[in-house]
Protein backbone atom coordinates (compact mmCIF):
# COMPACT_ATOMS: atom_id res chain seq x y z
CA UNK A 1 0.00 0.00 0.00
CA UNK A 2 1.18 3.93 -0.72
CA UNK A 3 0.30 6.17 1.48
CA UNK A 4 -1.21 9.55 1.13
CA UNK A 5 0.57 11.20 3.06
CA UNK A 6 -2.68 12.70 5.31
CA UNK A 7 -3.43 9.71 7.92
CA UNK A 8 -7.10 10.74 7.69
CA UNK A 9 -7.41 9.68 3.91
CA UNK A 10 -5.36 6.30 4.59
CA UNK A 11 -7.69 5.64 7.52
CA UNK A 12 -10.61 6.11 5.33
CA UNK A 13 -9.08 3.92 2.48
CA UNK A 14 -7.91 1.29 5.10
CA UNK A 15 -4.30 1.97 4.93
CA UNK A 16 -3.32 3.31 1.85
CA UNK A 17 -3.35 3.11 -1.91
CA UNK A 18 -2.84 -0.30 -3.09
CA UNK A 19 -0.02 -0.56 -5.57
CA UNK A 20 -0.46 0.44 -9.09
CA UNK A 21 -3.66 2.20 -8.67
CA UNK A 22 -4.62 5.31 -10.80
CA UNK A 23 -5.58 8.64 -8.18
CA UNK A 24 -6.78 11.67 -9.09
CA UNK A 25 -6.77 15.20 -7.12
CA UNK A 26 -9.00 17.07 -8.29
CA UNK A 27 -9.18 20.77 -7.24
CA UNK A 28 -12.38 23.05 -7.87
CA UNK A 29 -10.92 26.72 -8.79
CA UNK A 30 -10.57 28.50 -5.36
CA UNK A 31 -9.36 26.04 -3.71
CA UNK A 32 -5.53 26.02 -2.24
CA UNK A 33 -5.19 22.18 -2.42
CA UNK A 34 -1.43 21.50 -3.85
CA UNK A 35 -1.09 20.39 -0.26
CA UNK A 36 -2.16 17.02 -0.94
CA UNK A 37 0.08 16.12 -3.86
CA UNK A 38 2.49 17.47 -2.28
CA UNK A 39 1.61 14.96 1.41
CA UNK A 40 1.77 11.89 -1.05
CA UNK A 41 5.49 12.67 -2.43
CA UNK A 42 7.23 13.43 0.33
CA UNK A 43 5.72 10.41 2.29
CA UNK A 44 6.31 8.37 -0.86
CA UNK A 45 10.69 10.15 -0.81
CA UNK A 46 10.06 8.87 3.21
CA UNK A 47 9.16 5.36 1.97
CA UNK A 48 12.32 5.02 -0.11
CA UNK A 49 10.11 4.88 -2.80
CA UNK A 50 11.23 5.35 -6.63
CA UNK A 51 9.09 8.87 -7.90
CA UNK A 52 8.76 10.45 -11.08
CA UNK A 53 7.48 14.53 -11.11
CA UNK A 54 6.10 15.58 -13.81
CA UNK A 55 5.53 19.60 -13.49
CA UNK A 56 5.26 20.92 -16.83
CA UNK A 57 4.28 24.25 -15.63
CA UNK A 58 7.44 24.85 -13.58
CA UNK A 59 11.05 24.34 -12.81
CA UNK A 60 12.76 22.05 -10.89
CA UNK A 61 14.35 24.58 -8.63
CA UNK A 62 11.31 26.63 -8.47
CA UNK A 63 9.27 23.41 -7.53
CA UNK A 64 11.58 22.35 -4.66
CA UNK A 65 12.19 25.79 -3.22
CA UNK A 66 7.93 25.83 -2.98
CA UNK A 67 7.77 22.20 -1.34
CA UNK A 68 10.61 23.37 1.26
CA UNK A 69 8.50 26.31 2.45
CA UNK A 70 5.44 24.24 2.11
CA UNK A 71 7.02 21.56 4.23
CA UNK A 72 9.21 23.90 6.48
CA UNK A 73 12.22 22.05 5.01
CA UNK A 74 11.70 19.01 6.59
CA UNK A 75 11.83 17.18 3.37
CA UNK A 76 15.51 16.14 1.06
CA UNK A 77 14.22 16.63 -2.94
CA UNK A 78 18.07 16.07 -3.86
CA UNK A 79 17.53 12.22 -3.58
CA UNK A 80 18.42 10.30 -6.38
CA UNK A 81 15.10 8.31 -5.76
CA UNK A 82 13.53 11.34 -7.43
CA UNK A 83 13.30 12.26 -11.33
CA UNK A 84 11.93 15.06 -12.92
CA UNK A 85 10.09 16.06 -15.97
CA UNK A 86 9.77 19.89 -15.63
CA UNK A 87 9.10 23.04 -17.74
CA UNK A 88 12.29 23.19 -19.85
CA UNK A 89 11.95 19.44 -20.58
CA UNK A 90 7.79 20.64 -22.02
CA UNK A 91 10.10 23.21 -24.15
CA UNK A 92 12.55 21.12 -25.79
CA UNK A 93 9.69 18.65 -26.80
CA UNK A 94 7.45 20.94 -28.28
CA UNK A 95 10.28 22.66 -30.27
CA UNK A 96 11.28 18.85 -31.12
CA UNK A 97 8.66 18.57 -33.87
CA UNK A 98 5.36 20.59 -35.11
CA UNK A 99 3.39 17.25 -35.55
CA UNK A 100 1.13 16.87 -32.41
CA UNK A 101 1.53 13.34 -32.80
CA UNK A 102 5.12 13.27 -32.74
CA UNK A 103 5.22 15.43 -29.84
CA UNK A 104 3.03 13.23 -28.06
CA UNK A 105 5.23 10.11 -28.91
CA UNK A 106 8.53 12.12 -27.50
CA UNK A 107 6.55 12.73 -24.13
CA UNK A 108 5.66 9.03 -24.10
CA UNK A 109 9.03 7.57 -24.72
CA UNK A 110 10.74 9.67 -22.66
CA UNK A 111 8.66 9.10 -19.27
CA UNK A 112 8.78 5.57 -20.82
CA UNK A 113 12.33 5.89 -20.73
CA UNK A 114 12.62 7.34 -17.05
CA UNK A 115 10.63 4.64 -15.82
CA UNK A 116 12.33 2.13 -16.84
CA UNK A 117 15.81 3.12 -16.44
CA UNK A 118 14.73 4.38 -12.99
CA UNK A 119 12.42 1.60 -11.92
CA UNK A 120 9.78 4.25 -10.54
CA UNK A 121 7.82 3.30 -8.51
CA UNK A 122 5.28 6.33 -8.44
CA UNK A 123 4.52 8.79 -11.51
CA UNK A 124 3.67 12.26 -10.01
CA UNK A 125 1.67 14.41 -12.75
CA UNK A 126 0.33 18.21 -12.75
CA UNK A 127 -1.86 17.56 -15.49
CA UNK A 128 -3.26 20.73 -16.08
CA UNK A 129 -0.83 22.05 -19.55
CA UNK A 130 -0.54 18.19 -20.16
CA UNK A 131 -4.62 18.05 -20.49
CA UNK A 132 -4.50 21.34 -22.39
CA UNK A 133 -1.67 20.46 -25.02
CA UNK A 134 -3.40 17.19 -25.70
CA UNK A 135 -6.71 16.38 -24.33
CA UNK A 136 -7.99 14.10 -21.04
CA UNK A 137 -7.80 10.97 -23.10
CA UNK A 138 -4.47 11.77 -24.95
CA UNK A 139 -2.95 13.21 -22.24
CA UNK A 140 -3.53 10.09 -20.43
CA UNK A 141 -1.91 7.79 -23.05
CA UNK A 142 1.39 9.67 -22.57
CA UNK A 143 1.60 8.20 -19.07
CA UNK A 144 0.42 4.61 -19.97
CA UNK A 145 3.23 2.10 -18.96
CA UNK A 146 2.33 -1.32 -20.74
CA UNK A 147 5.49 -3.23 -18.34
CA UNK A 148 2.68 -4.79 -15.82
CA UNK A 149 5.88 -6.01 -13.62
CA UNK A 150 6.56 -2.44 -13.18
CA UNK A 151 3.36 -0.95 -13.31
CA UNK A 152 3.68 2.87 -10.95
CA UNK A 153 1.59 4.37 -9.22
CA UNK A 154 -0.12 7.26 -10.83
CA UNK A 155 -1.10 9.92 -8.78
CA UNK A 156 -2.68 13.01 -10.77
CA UNK A 157 -3.32 16.95 -9.76
CA UNK A 158 -6.00 18.10 -12.23
CA UNK A 159 -7.65 21.99 -11.84
CA UNK A 160 -11.22 20.89 -12.18
CA UNK A 161 -13.30 23.42 -14.31
CA UNK A 162 -16.26 20.75 -14.83
CA UNK A 163 -17.23 19.86 -11.87
CA UNK A 164 -19.10 16.39 -11.03
CA UNK A 165 -19.11 15.59 -14.96
CA UNK A 166 -15.54 15.44 -15.34
CA UNK A 167 -14.69 13.36 -12.03
CA UNK A 168 -17.71 10.87 -13.73
CA UNK A 169 -15.31 10.46 -16.94
CA UNK A 170 -12.37 9.99 -14.77
CA UNK A 171 -13.81 6.99 -12.83
CA UNK A 172 -15.84 5.26 -15.93
CA UNK A 173 -13.91 6.27 -18.91
CA UNK A 174 -10.33 5.89 -17.92
CA UNK A 175 -10.72 4.01 -15.01
CA UNK A 176 -9.37 5.57 -12.30
CA UNK A 177 -9.18 3.82 -8.70
CA UNK A 178 -9.22 7.02 -6.11
CA UNK A 179 -10.68 10.08 -6.86
CA UNK A 180 -10.59 12.70 -3.69
CA UNK A 181 -11.81 16.33 -4.70
CA UNK A 182 -10.75 18.98 -2.90
CA UNK A 183 -13.78 21.82 -2.75
CA UNK A 184 -13.94 25.16 -1.12
CA UNK A 185 -17.29 26.55 1.12
CA UNK A 186 -17.26 29.98 -0.97
CA UNK A 187 -17.80 31.64 2.08
CA UNK A 188 -16.08 34.73 3.42
CA UNK A 189 -16.57 33.57 7.39
CA UNK A 190 -15.91 31.36 8.43
CA UNK A 191 -14.11 30.17 5.13
CA UNK A 192 -13.07 26.29 4.68
CA UNK A 193 -12.26 23.98 2.08
CA UNK A 194 -12.81 20.28 2.55
CA UNK A 195 -12.34 17.11 0.73
CA UNK A 196 -14.66 14.35 -0.58
CA UNK A 197 -13.84 10.94 -1.16
CA UNK A 198 -15.61 10.57 -4.44
CA UNK A 199 -14.76 7.33 -5.61
CA UNK A 200 -12.13 4.09 -4.30
CA UNK A 201 -12.29 1.07 -6.84
CA UNK A 202 -10.98 -2.05 -4.55
CA UNK A 203 -12.85 -0.71 -1.34
CA UNK A 204 -16.47 0.50 -2.38
CA UNK A 205 -17.65 3.20 0.27
CA UNK A 206 -20.25 6.18 0.84
CA UNK A 207 -18.95 9.46 -0.61
CA UNK A 208 -17.61 11.51 2.46
CA UNK A 209 -16.74 15.00 2.76
CA UNK A 210 -14.45 16.22 5.28
CA UNK A 211 -13.35 19.40 6.02
CA UNK A 212 -9.45 20.51 6.58
CA UNK A 213 -7.14 23.08 7.63
CA UNK A 214 -3.31 23.33 6.69
CA UNK A 215 -1.03 23.17 10.19
CA UNK A 216 2.46 23.03 10.24
CA UNK A 217 2.81 21.56 6.57
CA UNK A 218 -0.07 19.33 7.27
CA UNK A 219 -3.54 18.42 6.34
CA UNK A 220 -5.50 18.07 9.19
CA UNK A 221 -9.36 17.37 9.31
CA UNK A 222 -11.39 18.65 11.48
CA UNK A 223 -15.12 18.06 12.64
CA UNK A 224 -16.93 21.24 12.01
CA UNK A 225 -18.92 22.94 15.17
CA UNK A 226 -22.40 24.19 14.71
CA UNK A 227 -24.00 26.03 18.23
CA UNK A 228 -27.38 25.69 18.78
CA UNK A 229 -28.29 28.90 21.02
CA UNK A 230 -31.06 30.76 21.79
CA UNK A 231 -33.02 32.17 25.15
CA UNK A 232 -34.05 29.51 28.13
CA UNK A 233 -36.91 27.35 27.66
CA UNK A 234 -36.85 27.80 23.65
CA UNK A 235 -36.07 23.95 23.42
CA UNK A 236 -32.21 23.70 22.87
CA UNK A 237 -31.68 20.36 24.32
CA UNK A 238 -34.55 18.46 22.96
CA UNK A 239 -33.52 19.87 19.51
CA UNK A 240 -29.26 18.54 20.55
CA UNK A 241 -31.07 15.50 21.57
CA UNK A 242 -33.05 14.26 18.66
CA UNK A 243 -30.40 15.78 16.01
CA UNK A 244 -27.59 13.62 17.30
CA UNK A 245 -26.17 10.00 17.15
CA UNK A 246 -25.09 10.45 20.49
CA UNK A 247 -25.58 13.30 22.92
CA UNK A 248 -24.95 14.99 26.50
CA UNK A 249 -26.70 17.18 28.47
CA UNK A 250 -26.06 19.15 31.75
CA UNK A 251 -28.95 20.22 33.37
CA UNK A 252 -30.34 21.20 36.65
CA UNK A 253 -33.56 21.91 38.19
CA UNK A 254 -34.03 25.75 37.78
CA UNK A 255 -35.90 27.77 40.41
CA UNK A 256 -39.55 26.91 38.35
CA UNK A 257 -38.41 23.27 38.44
CA UNK A 258 -38.12 23.16 35.09
CA UNK A 259 -34.27 21.59 34.11
CA UNK A 260 -32.28 24.06 32.45
CA UNK A 261 -28.88 23.63 30.82
CA UNK A 262 -26.12 25.06 33.13
CA UNK A 263 -22.92 24.47 30.88
CA UNK A 264 -23.45 23.05 27.55
CA UNK A 265 -25.64 20.49 25.58
CA UNK A 266 -23.21 18.51 23.05
CA UNK A 267 -24.43 15.82 20.31
CA UNK A 268 -22.35 14.02 17.47
CA UNK A 269 -23.99 13.14 14.15
CA UNK A 270 -23.25 12.35 10.63
CA UNK A 271 -24.96 14.46 7.63
CA UNK A 272 -24.61 15.28 4.47
CA UNK A 273 -20.63 13.55 4.36
CA UNK A 274 -19.51 15.75 7.53
CA UNK A 275 -19.11 14.52 10.88
CA UNK A 276 -20.49 17.30 13.29
CA UNK A 277 -20.35 18.17 16.31
CA UNK A 278 -23.93 20.27 17.95
CA UNK A 279 -22.98 22.69 21.13
CA UNK A 280 -26.06 23.85 22.77
CA UNK A 281 -25.49 27.26 24.87
CA UNK A 282 -27.24 27.62 28.44
CA UNK A 283 -30.06 29.99 27.79
CA UNK A 284 -29.65 32.62 30.58
CA UNK A 285 -27.89 35.97 30.97
CA UNK A 286 -25.66 35.15 32.85
CA UNK A 287 -24.21 32.72 30.79
CA UNK A 288 -23.12 34.75 28.50
CA UNK A 289 -20.08 35.74 28.57
CA UNK A 290 -19.10 31.55 27.79
CA UNK A 291 -21.30 32.18 24.19
CA UNK A 292 -18.83 34.44 22.23
CA UNK A 293 -15.83 31.40 22.87
CA UNK A 294 -18.09 28.96 21.94
CA UNK A 295 -18.19 30.21 18.01
CA UNK A 296 -14.25 29.79 17.13
CA UNK A 297 -14.22 27.69 14.43
CA UNK A 298 -18.05 27.79 14.74
CA UNK A 299 -19.11 27.19 10.75
CA UNK A 300 -23.00 27.73 11.48
CA UNK A 301 -25.49 28.86 14.02
CA UNK A 302 -28.94 27.55 14.88
CA UNK A 303 -31.21 30.38 16.78
CA UNK A 304 -33.78 28.28 19.17
CA UNK A 305 -37.22 30.78 19.52
CA UNK A 306 -40.27 29.69 21.25
CA UNK A 307 -43.15 30.40 18.57
CA UNK A 308 -45.88 30.68 21.34
CA UNK A 309 -43.75 33.24 23.67
CA UNK A 310 -43.30 36.30 22.43
CA UNK A 311 -42.20 38.26 25.47
CA UNK A 312 -38.74 36.19 24.64
CA UNK A 313 -37.93 37.21 21.06
CA UNK A 314 -36.17 40.44 23.02
CA UNK A 315 -34.13 38.27 24.12
CA UNK A 316 -33.54 36.03 21.05
CA UNK A 317 -32.68 39.43 19.55
CA UNK A 318 -30.17 40.51 22.15
CA UNK A 319 -28.42 37.09 21.39
CA UNK A 320 -28.04 37.63 17.92
CA UNK A 321 -26.76 41.00 18.92
CA UNK A 322 -23.82 39.59 20.88
CA UNK A 323 -22.73 37.33 17.59
CA UNK A 324 -23.86 39.77 14.01
CA UNK A 325 -19.54 40.00 13.76
CA UNK A 326 -18.98 36.62 13.84
CA UNK A 327 -20.28 36.28 10.28
CA UNK A 328 -21.51 32.57 10.29
CA UNK A 329 -24.45 31.13 8.44
CA UNK A 330 -27.60 31.57 10.64
CA UNK A 331 -30.79 30.01 10.13
CA UNK A 332 -33.97 30.19 12.69
CA UNK A 333 -36.02 27.38 14.30
CA UNK A 334 -38.83 28.89 15.64
CA UNK A 335 -39.61 25.90 18.03
CA UNK A 336 -43.19 24.58 19.58
CA UNK A 337 -45.47 25.57 16.90
CA UNK A 338 -47.53 22.10 17.55
CA UNK A 339 -48.83 24.62 20.42
CA UNK A 340 -51.61 26.75 20.15
CA UNK A 341 -50.74 30.46 20.02
CA UNK A 342 -48.01 30.00 17.22
CA UNK A 343 -46.95 33.69 15.99
CA UNK A 344 -46.73 34.21 12.46
CA UNK A 345 -43.51 34.37 10.35
CA UNK A 346 -43.68 38.49 9.94
CA UNK A 347 -43.97 39.01 13.83
CA UNK A 348 -40.95 37.03 14.23
CA UNK A 349 -39.07 38.59 11.90
CA UNK A 350 -39.89 42.25 12.83
CA UNK A 351 -39.36 41.37 16.48
CA UNK A 352 -35.67 39.86 15.59
CA UNK A 353 -34.83 42.50 13.08
CA UNK A 354 -33.75 39.74 10.63
CA UNK A 355 -33.52 40.09 6.86
CA UNK A 356 -35.86 38.27 4.68
CA UNK A 357 -32.98 36.02 3.43
CA UNK A 358 -32.56 34.44 6.34
CA UNK A 359 -34.04 31.16 6.73
CA UNK A 360 -37.13 30.85 9.40
CA UNK A 361 -38.45 27.55 9.81
CA UNK A 362 -41.45 26.64 12.15
CA UNK A 363 -40.53 23.57 13.51
CA UNK A 364 -41.42 21.12 16.81
CA UNK A 365 -38.13 20.46 18.53
CA UNK A 366 -39.69 17.19 19.37
CA UNK A 367 -40.23 15.59 15.53
CA UNK A 368 -36.32 14.53 14.25
CA UNK A 369 -37.85 14.95 11.10
CA UNK A 370 -38.26 18.25 11.25
CA UNK A 371 -34.73 18.92 13.14
CA UNK A 372 -32.90 17.22 10.62
CA UNK A 373 -34.96 19.73 8.17
CA UNK A 374 -33.30 22.71 9.77
CA UNK A 375 -29.92 21.00 10.18
CA UNK A 376 -29.78 20.32 6.16
CA UNK A 377 -30.76 23.46 5.35
CA UNK A 378 -27.87 25.18 7.21
CA UNK A 379 -25.56 22.61 6.19
CA UNK A 380 -25.95 22.53 2.81
CA UNK A 381 -25.32 26.74 3.07
CA UNK A 382 -22.18 26.00 4.72
CA UNK A 383 -21.01 23.76 2.62
CA UNK A 384 -22.62 25.26 -0.95
CA UNK A 385 -23.95 21.45 -2.35
CA UNK A 386 -26.57 21.87 -4.52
Amino acid sequence: MISTGVNGIDNMLGDGIPKGSRVLYSMEPGVDGQIFMISSLCRAIEKDLSCLVILPHSTVETFINDVRAMKAGLIDLSSEKIAFIDSIDRERIQKSSHHPDLVQHEWKARIAKVCRERKIDVIFVYFDLLSEDFGIERGLDILKQGDSVLKPTLILELLNLEGEPLLSRFIHDFSFDLVISIKSSFLTLPHFDYFTLVHTSWSPQPARSVPFITAEGKIVPYIPRIVVTGPAKSGKSTFVTNASIEGISVDRVGADGDPTTVVMDLGRLHWKGFDITLYGTPGQPQFDPLIPGMFKHTMGMILMVDATKPQFLPRAKEIIGMLTERSVQMVIAANKTDLPGRMEEKEIRAALGIKAEIPLFFISATNKADVRHVLESLVNSIAQFP
